[in-house]
């Protein structure tokens, strides 16, 4: 059965986007985006979207019982971008290199750590810090109604190591709303793999003078989940859109083998809100 422990306290980060953004007038601000999409232009205006989700996770990679947790919608576009299809699961990102169906640039995440008192499975293991992840992305549009999607990041923190996702979205557009589905794919270096799934040698002592009965478990790097999203959003048309969201993974390999997972399947649910508005001419 589901339970919903008492939520830890969480350090919620804020990213602030730095730099000039040319002189835009005052009134432009804040203009909500247009409702149709506009031609590409060597002078477009960039439109700014940030916004918050809130979502039902596992307490951990690998637990049966879930917690609450905010996750953050940050991105930057032109205007000829904005009604390109953006999903829930995508991490802030920055395109640095876009022809319209195909993006490259920047992107991060934080990862929330690990508390010990999650699961009495975690006893004597101490608790993982977060850790800020930093890489790439690269997204191509193969029709209007298929996005593939791949990130590659490097975290540092709580865990050292690479983290990766592929993806792809079946989008189904009907005026206002929007309808996405597709499958999901993760992959977990050594550094991640061994941080949350394995058990050194001191770890599994310690746990056992606990009374935490855990073996020495090596949890080597690989894909650690496949699974699928599912989400339908609203646009208001006046720069708000909210969302709803859904999705499944199952753990893979030793993720699904370490003795600290208690249930390998993994659901995900939530909500999200977001603003768009103009942030004025590019200055590169």
């Amino acid at each position: 059965m589901v339970v919903f422990p008492k939520l830890r306290s969480l350090l919620l980060a804020t990213v602030l986007a730095g730099g000039a953004c040319g002189v835009a007038q005052a009134a432009d601000l804040f203009t909500p985006p247009p409702p149709n999409p506009v031609p590409p232009s060597a002078n477009e205006d960039w439109y700014l979207t940030i916004g918050a989700s809130v979502s039902a996770d596992p307490s951990y990679p690998g637990a049966d019982n879930y917690s609450f947790r905010p996750g953050l919608i940050f991105s930057v576009r032109k205007a000829s971008q904005l009604n390109v299809f953006r999903s829930v699961d995508d991490n802030p990102s920055f395109a640095l290199f876009d022809t319209g169906n195909f993006r490259v640039g920047a992107v991060g995440r934080i990862d929330w750590g690990r508390d010990s008192g999650d699961s009495y499975r975690l006893t004597g293991l101490g608790n993982i810090d977060p850790a800020l992840e930093a890489g790439a992305f690269a997204e191509w549009y193969i029709t209007d109604w298929l996005r593939t999607r791949a990130e590659l990041r490097y975290g540092v923190g709580g865990f050292e190591g690479i983290r990766g996702l592929l993806g792809a979205d079946v989008i189904l557009p009907y005026g206002q709303w929007r309808f996405a589905v597709g499958p999901r794919l993760t992959y977990g270096g050594s550094g991640y793999m061994s941080t949350y799934f394995g058990v050194t040698p001191v770890q599994a002592v310690v746990a056992n003078a606990f009374g935490n009965p855990l073996p020495v478990y090596n949890a080597s790097a690989g894909f650690d989940m496949v699974g699928a999203m599912a989400q339908l959003t609203y646009n208001f048309r006046n720069g708000f859109e909210t969302g709803v969201f859904g999705g499944y993974g199952r753990l893979l390999g030793d993720a699904a083998s370490s003795p600290l997972t208690t249930d390998a399947n993994q659901f995900t649910a939530g909500v999200s809100l977001s603003y768009t508005f103009n942030i004025g001419k590019a200055w590169w």
